[in-house]
Formats: C-alpha cells, structure tokens, sequence
C-alpha cells in the first residue's frame, strides 16, 4: 500500500466510530398510571407539558396557552435538561433539576378522570414526543400559538367531540 492510502485507511478507521455515535434518536414516551410517562431517545428535555380540556368540554386542545394545566423546564435553562434515555416523570412530581412553570404557585391540580389530556415533550437534540393519553382520531388544532382551536384534520370545520366519551376511551386506548 501507498502512504496515501495508508494514511486514507487510519482516517477512515477514526472517522467512522465518530459518525456513527452523531445519529440522534427521536424521543419515545410510554404512559403509565398516574400518570407517569416513561422516556427514550438521544435528546435532553427541554420542557414538559400537559394540556387539559378547556371549561365545557372533555377533550384537550394540543398548544392552547388557556389549556396549559402543568409544565416543568429545566432550572438550569432551556439547553441543560436530564438526558431523555430511561427518564422517569410522574404528573405532579417535579424532576431533579427542574422547576416547575405552570402553576406558578403551589401543585399541579388532579387531573379529574372522564377528560382527555395531551403531553408534549420539548427536547434538544432529538425530535419531541407528544400525544393524547388516549388515541383521538382526526383531532388537529388551528395552530401552535395565540387563537388555538380545535379542528377536524385537514379541514377548518370545528372539532366534534364525541357524545360517549367513555365509550370513546374505550375504543380509543393507547395500547
């Protein structure tokens, strides 16, 4: 062999380990009880969050500010949260390192059964999770920030929410 390509060989060999530990891994939640939710993934949490339904109806808006029942962020600032891979959150439970933003005073209020509320997960280095805590075929919301509404998917008509809703849960539940 050449120096060249000697020299082409020994770069390969070192470069190669380097690129393959860059590849991120979307972040993952499971739901538990609680509820709790279990994370995976190559990112840090930059932000936790979980919506409720607003008065009079039973169905959380994802991203709807006057929805917002308790969100954590990282004491350190918005870069510096837990690594994502085997964390461990329970609704109301404030992390290590974390404060707590909404309510801005006191504890998370009890998520009163018969309603169905959404988390999303903000992460850095990694894409986020998000989801209802029940599957909700063609809910979409109007968009992420100020007048935020619910939507049937692909459409601007109004969300519809079911008549039964505990039939609907049943039908619906995230396996």
């Amino acid at each position: 062999m050449t120096l060249t390509r000697h020299i082409g060989v020994l770069l390969l060999v070192c470069i190669l380990p380097m690129l393959s530990s860059c590849r991120e891994i979307p972040t993952s939640v499971k739901v538990g009880n609680g509820p709790s939710f279990s994370f995976d993934g190559s990112g840090r949490l930059a932000s936790f969050r979980i919506y409720g339904p607003q008065p009079g109806y039973k169905i959380a808006t994802p991203f709807d500010a006057k929805s917002l029942v308790w969100r954590v962020q990282p004491t350190e600032g918005y870069f510096k949260g837990a690594r994502v891979e085997g964390l461990k959150i329970e609704y109301g439970s404030i992390p290590v390192g974390y404060t707590q933003a909404i309510p801005n005073s006191g504890t998370a209020s009890a998520l009163p059964p018969g309603q169905v509320y959404y988390f999303f997960a903000e992460t850095t280095n990694a894409p986020p999770a998000e989801g209802f805590l029940i599957k909700v075929p063609g809910l979409c919301q109007s968009g992420f920030v100020g007048d935020v509404r619910p939507l049937k998917c692909g459409t601007k008509e109004p969300f519809a929410e079911p008549s039964n809703l505990e039939q609907f849960v049943q039908e619906n539940r995230v396996q």
